[in-house]
């Protein structure tokens, strides 16, 4: 089975060893992703972001351009195994040519700082997909992780109402949130004036928007604000798992209607909202199929968010994608639905948006 992830932190998970003295390699390593598990695997490609915490005191362009050095390092070493791709076409001849594609994404716009500049460096050097924040308050808009993770599910009405009074006071209150270390968390604070333009010149340069920890106000004016298809790369739904990270059912719809897909994260807490919940297949597969019934068969891919997630999980790497395969066939997922979840949503979206 061909394989497709949205979304994984191993660049940043190899990034951390080497700054603790333990240098991990993409090619063997321990982590839940390396080139020899995706090829036992059958991936096709991988999203590998490149995630920065803003809390770590660094500064933050700085940052992501040591991670994304270190990037273009593993994959020079690894050559003959695995590519970069800025392009659908890329994606092809890297398969016909038997190597894996990486596709380099952004995990936290606030690495940019607000400057559109330092965005467009991020693209020329081949990033094609970005979340606008992670879990904290940045220049561009609010993210979606109150103090408890906890919410109720909600439509678009229940944020709508305050968006515009959010967006203008979270520009100001972002940077002093950081600065002060404190968590300041409320789903009906959206974009600012700067995410604002920083959506628009996204899609000039066609790199996709990513919604995963976006706030529910964000959401809703990404989805107002934009002509093309956007994505969710790591978020499951919230239906099943009442948790901020999630999607709402009307999330889902209007991703699926724009021609967007929904990245299925393999975290236990963000498929069964308890800190020590397992990541069972069985849970796995129930979110992919209320996620195809509310949003139809084509707009449900992977974003495993490997190396980024923690706890007890039973598909413990990358090379043991089968088990996931198995189950959904077990639930009576004909062999073509299974298809469309691991790697044909994602190639069709890709072939859209990547140009």
């Amino acid at each position: 089975m061909k394989i497709a992830d949205m979304h994984c932190d191993t660049i940043s998970k190899i990034w951390e060893s080497r700054q603790a003295g333990s240098p991990q390699q993409l090619f063997q390593n321990d982590l839940h992703v390396d080139i020899q598990k995706m090829q036992k695997a059958g991936y096709l490609l991988q999203n590998f972001a490149m995630y920065i915490d803003l809390e770590k005191g660094l500064d933050p362009f700085t940052y992501v351009t040591e991670l994304i050095d270190l990037f273009y390092d593993e994959l020079e070493l690894n050559k003959d195994h695995i590519r970069m791709a800025t392009s659908y076409n890329e994606i092809l001849e890297n398969e016909k040519h038997g190597r894996i594609s990486a596709i380099m994404t952004i995990e936290e716009g606030g690495c940019c700082k607000g400057e559109l500049q330092n965005l467009e460096t991020l693209y020329q050097r081949g990033a094609r997909m970005m979340t606008l924040t992670w879990n904290y308050p940045n220049e561009l808009a609010s993210p979606n992780l109150p103090a408890d993770g906890v919410v109720p599910v909600s439509g678009p009405d229940s944020a709508q109402g305050r968006i515009e009074s959010a967006s203008e006071s979270i520009e100001g209150m972002a940077g002093s949130a950081k600065r002060l270390n404190q968590r300041v968390y409320d789903n009906t604070r959206g974009l600012t004036k700067k995410g604002y333009a920083f959506i628009e010149r996204m899609e000039e340069l066609g790199m996709i928007i990513d919604v995963s920890h976006l706030s529910d106000a964000g959401f809703w004016e990404i989805a107002k604000h934009t002509k093309k298809p956007f994505a969710a790369s790591h978020s499951n739904a919230r239906a099943l798992c009442p948790h901020a990270r999630n999607l709402t059912d009307d999330m889902i719809r209007v991703i699926a209607d724009r021609g967007g897909v929904v990245g299925l994260n393999y975290y236990g807490r963000f498929l069964n909202a308890a800190d020590d919940s397992p990541s069972s297949v069985a849970r796995m597969a129930e979110h992919v199929r209320h996620i195809v019934n509310v949003g139809g068969v084509e707009c449900i891919g992977l974003g495993s968010d490997f190396d980024g997630i923690c706890g007890a999980m039973e598909i413990q790497n990358c090379a043991q994608m089968h088990k996931l395969a198995a189950e959904l066939e077990r639930r009576h997922f004909t062999g073509s639905e299974i298809e469309n979840v691991f790697y044909k949503n994602v190639m069709r979206f890709y072939r859209q948006m990547l140009s």
